[in-house]
């Protein structure tokens, strides 16, 4: 009971009385029965000791029971209602620019946190974005571990490829909504607008489409600012340079953003990332609110009403003790305390075996995470039972929480059985492997052996790990398989020891041997010259395609191009209408792609690269 605490603790304090009553009394009667024997010969009979300290305990129980002790926890699921928001993040290498101080992501991540703190029984997920997009965590309610990962972005993001594309972010945030939810969807994109992706126009009428509400923060100034990048070789960061060596300036693209924002049926709301939190908290107000099903919470398990019965139990017995023979009561009372302890260790026992057995069934069914919390309750109740111990980090490992499972066993290495020790070790042997901590599961291993040196299962882990460490020279055909996931013994809350055999699971330890291939994904087509929605306005501006364009008159093209864009942007104003918004995000979009053809052609590479 390490996690004992009380609702009301204060009412502990009285618990100092009782003692004080009953030795006050002790005194009084045994100056009595001085003074009557000094007086008779005839023997008086002792008070009844063992009654008034029955009533005592009952008192005392009393209390306790008053200050409702809590030892262990339950799972309980909270009805919560609100609406859903994802949020579009660009965390391309131009998002490092410090003309928003300190960076324009350190200024967005800010303005992303101040949001969460003001949100309620809403959902939040995250999609981060760059040359492509990925969903980073999906709806959740844990804004704390939300928060954790926002705080924990950097630029040039290792799992999402070089450039920038919000198109391809609003593209991943469409589908991380919860479908079969009827809560309002909200989504919130800051990006510089550096680049605009493939077929902006496409993505905006897809979510004007699905009824998806869209606010849009620029995070940049019209000034710009350098685009910081690593040189390996200087191990420094120095500013982005083009083909011909002139240092990169990256601007805030507002006439995109506010284009993409009307066209999708949004709202651009401006470059000052300090106003976000404010509009995103008005919005989700005037969005739906549904309930969310299923938001569990571990409470403590509340205990008094065994200390309440013992209250009355021992009443009880202390308003008989005044009545039976003094022999026939010490007799009774003793057989009495007897009972009451073991049926107390039986009822903790049976409590902790059915929790160790629901959350077998709960591992089978592959509910890992309920799994955790049934094995959970059952160490509360059992926490000295080291087979619960070891189930609970079987299915955190399956769950993919294997740091905390490898703290779980590591609890078992204080053990005093050898036995039990080496299971712990060898437990955290599998978890180090899932880690891909190899070093860490060899000497996991190694101590599983040396505290039980005939774990057959042990040493061929160890064998393996030890393989893979060290590969076998070129020609040598035999492969090893890597260490399997523990799985939880099937036996109770007090089963007898032995190495639970390793299954593979679902969440099991990755194969370290294995190569780790990314499956070529379906790449959109670009637009070819002369093709609908290829260019805007009546195409006039597209290359030849029958013969390949000259870097000159690709540069003749885009200046063209940009002077439609800044006359259909000064007309559009601040507010453009939709079909204004539109062309311009057309117009946008052919640049991007003739800007792309002319860096080909000129040798200055990817304008997306960062």
């Amino acid at each position: 009971m390490n996690d004992l605490s009380f609702a009301r603790p204060w009412f502990l304090l009285a618990l100092a009385v009782v003692p004080i009553v009953y030795g006050a009394w002790a005194w009084g009667m045994a100056r009595g029965t001085r003074r009557v024997r000094s007086i008779s010969r005839a023997g008086a009979g002792g008070p009844r000791y063992a009654a008034v300290a029955l009533l005592a305990l009952a008192a005392a129980s009393a209390i306790v029971a008053l200050a409702q002790p809590r030892w262990g926890t339950r799972t309980s699921v909270i009805p919560r209602e609100g609406a859903q928001l994802v949020v579009v993040l660009d965390v391309s290498r131009s998002m490092g620019s410090k003309d928003v101080p300190p960076t324009r992501l350190d200024a967005a991540k800010a303005a992303i946190n101040a949001t969460l703190n003001r949100m309620g029984g809403d959902r939040v997920g995250l999609v981060i974005f760059a040359g492509d997009a990925r969903l980073r965590f999906p709806l959740t309610t844990d804004f704390t571990a939300a928060s954790q990962v926002i705080s924990q972005l950097e630029t040039g993001s290792l799992i999402v490829d070089a450039g920038t594309s919000a198109s391809a972010g609003l593209d991943v945030a469409i589908s991380a909504f919860d479908p079969g939810s009827e809560a309002g969807k909200l989504i919130l994109l800051i990006t510089d607008g550096d680049d605009l992706g493939d077929d902006p126009v496409a993505v905006a009428q897809r979510v004007n489409a699905s009824g998806i509400e869209l606010l849009v923060a620029g995070a940049g100034t019209a000034n710009g600012g350098t685009v910081p990048i690593y040189d390996a070789a200087t191990r420094q960061l120095i500013d982005k340079k083009d083909a011909a060596g002139n240092v990169l300036v990256s601007k805030l693209n507002e006439p995109f953003l506010r284009s993409l924002a009307i066209a999708a049926g949004g709202r651009y709301i401006g470059s000052d990332l300090r106003s976000v939190p404010g509009a995103v908290e008005g919005r989700l107000a005037t969005l739906k609110r549904a309930r969310i099903e299923r938001q569990s919470a571990s409470l403590p398990v509340e205990r008094y009403q065994w200390f309440a019965g013992a209250a009355l139990a021992l009443l009880v017995l202390g308003w008989l003790a005044e009545r039976l023979p003094r022999r026939a009561a010490r007799q009774a009372f003793g057989m009495t305390g007897a009972l009451l302890v073991m049926l107390l260790l039986a009822a903790c026992s049976a409590r902790a075996y059915d929790l160790n057995e629901d959350g077998l069934k709960a591992y089978r069914s592959g509910d890992f995470e309920r799994a955790v919390e049934l094995f959970l309750e059952a160490r509360a109740e059992r926490p000295d039972n080291s087979q619960v111990t070891l189930n609970l980090a079987a299915a955190l490992h399956s769950a993919g929480r294997y740091e905390e499972a490898t703290t779980t066993a590591r609890r078992l290495l204080q053990s005093p059985d050898a036995v039990t020790r080496g299971r712990a070790e060898a437990s955290i042997g599998h978890h180090r492997f899932a880690l891909q901590d190899l070093p860490g599961a060899l000497e996991a291993f190694r101590q599983a052996l040396i505290e039980n040196p005939n774990d057959g299962a042990s040493r061929h882990d160890y064998e393996v790990v030890l393989r893979l460490l060290n590969p076998q020279p070129p020609g040598d055909s035999q492969v090893q398989q890597p260490p399997e996931s523990p799985q939880p013994n099937d036996a109770g809350a007090t089963p007898p020891p032995g190495q639970p055999t390793p299954d593979t699971q679902p969440g099991g330890s990755p194969d370290p041997n294995a190569t780790t291939t990314t499956a070529p994904g379906a790449e959109g087509a670009q637009p070819q010259p002369g093709q609908p929605g290829s260019q805007p306005g009546n195409g006039q501006n597209a290359p030849d395609n029958n013969r390949p364009a000259s870097p000159a008159e690709v540069d003749r093209q885009l200046r063209d191009l940009d002077t439609q864009i800044a006359r259909l942007v000064q007309e559009a104003g601040d507010n453009p209408t939709a079909s204004q918004a539109l062309a311009i995000l057309q117009m946008l979009a052919e640049r991007s792609r003739l800007a792309a053809i002319r860096d080909a052609l000129t040798g200055g590479g990817d304008p997306r690269d960062y």
